[in-house]
């Protein structure tokens, strides 16, 4: 069997992480897979490319820079890949048997361009949606707008990932919903959760739509083993709470909840780390360690938190919940979509709003939910729930199911 992964980034972002680790993880088993991605630094070639097999890149500079500029105005990637990077996609997509798909948009390609090649070749394609961008005509999070069910236009939402000056998002809408319809049979729709399942049962009612959650990369799991979990009751008695915020962009508001954080800096007790770029927070009690590439680095600094607080209102998923979960350091969360499916699967709730979160921390407690759990039974049961291997091996069933249909 021969899979070929197609993202934006190669491991920049949470969908690069699953796209990468499944891509990875297929090796290991002796499957054969290929990682084709959009750009890397500066839109240039991916610093990582050297160290992961059977990758490459698809874009370059001066076409990524275009589709930014083109798409920043009128919310569109109009220029394909060029060259190599285009010839090196188009043999990559007849070499496969299963052509899987995870983000694609974001200065990439045109949509329309990728599926006339999917369609021109008649390969079954496994599609992860990492986000919501499928169901509209520009948004890849939709942050409760619900406009995308009658057709997108009037946007509201310009400033939404990823931004547009004009609204074309009517006409997007309709172009790539005549796309998706042009690709039928050969499409199968895999979401991280229940909810996005939900929406996209709707906004596509005639495809394909399984649900195979998340789980924890394999270098994150391997730095963990090596990590000795406390076995004492879970406990927030302490003269100061280390609380750990993760985020690929801090200074993103639907992400990281500024007046909430900015609340919970004011407590005396409260040490904050944050991990990821552009960070708002300064200050004696806030310890900033950037974008961290480095698994065992990120392990060793989440476990030795105390808290962490999620008050993201767009994740499809909330991978780093389960990051967190998994070293045993219980999560808070404002009350969302993810939060509660993710939780539960854990018997877990969120801490609900956005002051419930707050007297949390400022009494030091936690939700009655992780009464009885330590930080080692924490991240046994995380672990036992969010298996890679269960998740691979559906990702594997799907993949043969989709050639079964041939």
């Amino acid at each position: 069997m021969r899979i070929l992964h197609v993202n934006v980034r190669l491991q920049e972002g949470g969908a690069a992480r699953i796209a990468l680790d499944l891509h990875r993880r297929l090796l290991d088993a002796k499957i054969e897979s290929q990682f084709a991605y959009g750009w890397g630094e500066k839109g240039g070639k991916s610093s990582a490319e050297a160290d992961i097999p059977f990758s490459f890149q698809v874009g370059n500079q001066v076409q990524v820079a275009g589709n930014v500029l083109i798409h920043k105005l009128a919310g569109v990637d109009s220029l394909p890949p060029l060259g190599a990077g285009k010839n090196k996609l188009v043999e990559a997509i007849r070499w496969a048997d299963v052509v899987h798909l995870h983000a694609v948009h974001s200065y990439f390609l045109p949509f329309e361009w990728l599926v006339h090649e999917l369609i021109r070749t008649g390969k079954p394609v496994i599609w992860t949606a990492h986000d919501y961008w499928m169901l509209t005509g520009r948004c890849a999070f939709t942050e409760g707008c619900e406009a995308w069910r009658d057709g997108c236009g009037a946007c509201k939402s310009g400033d939404n990932y990823p931004s547009a000056r004009l609204d074309f998002s009517a006409a997007q809408f309709k172009r790539r919903r005549q796309a998706l319809a042009s690709l039928g049979a050969l499409l199968h729709v895999i979401c991280p959760s229940e909810f996005v399942a939900h929406a996209f049962r709707a906004g596509l009612p005639d495809t394909r739509i399984s649900v195979i959650a998340n789980w924890l990369d394999s270098e994150f799991e391997a730095v963990l083993q090596g990590v000795s979990l406390s076995e004492t009751a879970l406990c927030l008695n302490k003269p100061v709470l280390k609380v750990i915020i993760i985020a690929d962009d801090l200074a993103d508001a639907s992400k990281v909840n500024r007046p909430v954080v900015n609340a919970l800096l004011a407590m005396k007790h409260i040490e904050l780390h944050t991990v990821g770029r552009s960070s708002p927070f300064t200050g004696a009690n806030v310890v900033n360690h950037g974008r961290i590439a480095d698994r065992a680095r990120l392990v060793n600094i989440i476990v030795a938190a105390d808290l962490a607080v999620f008050t993201s209102e767009k994740d499809t998923f909330g991978l780093v919940m389960i990051e967190a979960l998994a070293c045993g350091v219980p999560v808070l969360a404002t009350d969302s979509q993810a939060a509660r499916e993710v939780l539960a699967v854990l018997g877990l709730t969120p801490a609900g709003s956005r002051q419930a979160l707050l007297d949390l921390l400022r009494d030091k407690s936690l939700p009655a939910s992780y009464r009885g759990f330590s930080a080692a039974s924490l991240g046994k049961k995380l672990l036992t729930h969010y298996s890679a291997r269960h998740a691979v091996q559906r990702y594997q069933q799907s993949y043969a199911y989709a050639l079964s249909c041939q």
